[in-house]
């Protein structure tokens, strides 16, 4: 408005008094084409290059457009097949210029302690925000190497998450399933909720073992990728590395603690143990959930390609009443449903889902007696989600995933269930209390 009424002020003065339009006549409009068209004329060879030069800039910019609903399994076999042979600092700055929104995920560990120094060296970190998951039990040691990495990187943007619930010092003993979701799982997948990245970076190596041992650098993570820039570093490199460059870490690893997590289930590992053995006391675990699914499947994948055999050998978890749905029937028995129905997504590699499974079964068959949903499933082991799937909002970030799927006139309504609690009573609450819901 102030720039119109400056452009009416300057034509008005140009007239000889009180009667001069405001609004540029015939003769001004002519003259300001005719302006246009010889600017164009005597300086096209310059708007040329302008525009042959915004061309260029638009076909080497990185593009967004390959994340989200649109980051397909053959995208991520190309991205890998172009990293391939990269070192970490080609991995870390190709991902600050390439993956929109990128998050580094850190324990502040000795491999997230190297990435932190490179992005910092790279010039990156002010760029990419670092999250950290506080269970609420780490060591004291933990919290102190924690404000002397703040102290170190000021430049650092660090987002805490903390469990919803309290928990006691024993749940990791009575439910390790439980343990882990409430304390680990479900504060990423809500910090992945809220922070919407492309992409996130992981400190994981192969040379850590067991699950780890066939990591890519990158990987597909339900539409967002997962970058894990020291995939082939060792033990050895990455100790060298915070030597040689005088990085912070926990002292704890002086102390024998080759990975360091809560206090009451970490142990120092014993000689000839792996990185990993000091992990998760008396579980019989060293994964806490937020990476074991991906890692199963792709060391599995990687196993069967090299015997050149099918993902036939996964445990069958057995739900009687439920509707099996696959990546071919998807859209005729989803996206086309008449009716309210319960979608669970899950693979039978997971913990959780294998856990899980007895409970969705009877929630299943309380739904098919009291007919408030459908019950459904679809096996993410065997079965890619498609890209109906994603186009119809369907987002996978955590098995097991259930969402109630209720049609509408033109659409679906996706609700998502958020609860940590998975008992049969609270799942089956939660459907009828989203039922009653209006559908707007």
């Amino acid at each position: 408005m102030e720039t119109m009424k400056r452009r009416e002020a300057s034509h008005g003065s140009a007239g000889c008094g009180a009667d001069t339009e405001k609004v540029p006549g015939p003769e001004l409009k002519q003259l300001e084409l005719g302006s246009v068209g010889s600017f164009v004329r005597n300086h096209r060879k310059k708007i040329f290059l302008i525009f042959l030069c915004l061309c260029t800039l638009l076909a080497v910019q990185p593009s967004s457009r390959w994340f989200g609903a649109e980051l397909r399994e053959d995208r991520t076999s190309k991205l890998q097949a172009e990293l391939k042979g990269k070192t970490a600092e080609q991995i870390l700055q190709w991902a600050a210029e390439t993956v929109p929104g990128l998050v580094q995920f850190s324990s502040f560990g000795p491999s997230g302690m190297v990435i932190l120094d490179l992005l910092d060296r790279l010039g990156l970190l002010e760029e990419t925000r670092i999250v950290t998951i506080d269970t609420l039990h780490l060591f004291p040691e933990s919290y102190e190497h924690l404000q002397n990495v703040t102290r170190r990187y000021p430049k650092m943007k660090l987002q805490t998450f903390y469990p919803k619930e309290m928990h006691g010092m024993t749940l990791w003993k009575d439910d390790f399933q439980k343990y882990s979701y409430l304390t680990k799982v479900e504060p990423t997948l809500r910090a992945l909720q809220q922070l919407a990245p492309g992409g996130w970076i992981t400190g994981r190596r192969r040379s850590q073992g067991e699950l780890r041992s066939h990591l890519p650098v990158v990987e597909n993570d339900a539409g967002r990728l997962k970058i894990n820039p020291l995939a082939y570093w060792t033990w050895e490199d990455v100790w060298q590395y915070l030597h040689t460059h005088e990085v912070p870490y926990n002292v704890l690893h002086d102390r024998g603690y080759s990975s360091v997590g809560d206090v009451m289930n970490t142990r120092p590992t014993k000689p000839g143990e792996g990185e990993r053995a000091g992990r998760f006391e008396l579980s019989q675990e060293t994964e806490c959930g937020m990476h074991t699914h991906l890692a199963r499947i792709a060391k599995k994948r990687a196993e069967s390609a090299s015997k050149r055999a099918e993902l036939d050998d996964a445990p069958h978890l057995p739900c009687d009443t439920c509707v099996e749905v696959n990546k071919q029937n998807f859209e005729e028995v989803v996206l086309k449903t008449k009716q309210d129905m319960l979608l669970e997504f899950y693979s039978p590699m997971c913990g959780h889902c294998t856990h899980f499974a007895p409970t969705y079964a009877t929630i299943a068959h309380e739904l098919s007696i009291s007919g408030d949903a459908l019950p459904a499933r679809m096996d993410l082991y065997h079965n890619q989600v498609p890209q109906s799937a994603k186009d119809a909002g369907f987002e996978i970030h955590a098995f097991p995933t259930l969402i109630l799927v209720r049609p509408m006139q033109k659409k679906l309504k996706l609700v998502t269930y958020h609860r940590w609690r998975r008992d049969v009573k609270t799942v089956l609450d939660w459907v009828k209390e989203e039922l009653t819901k209006p559908l707007t």
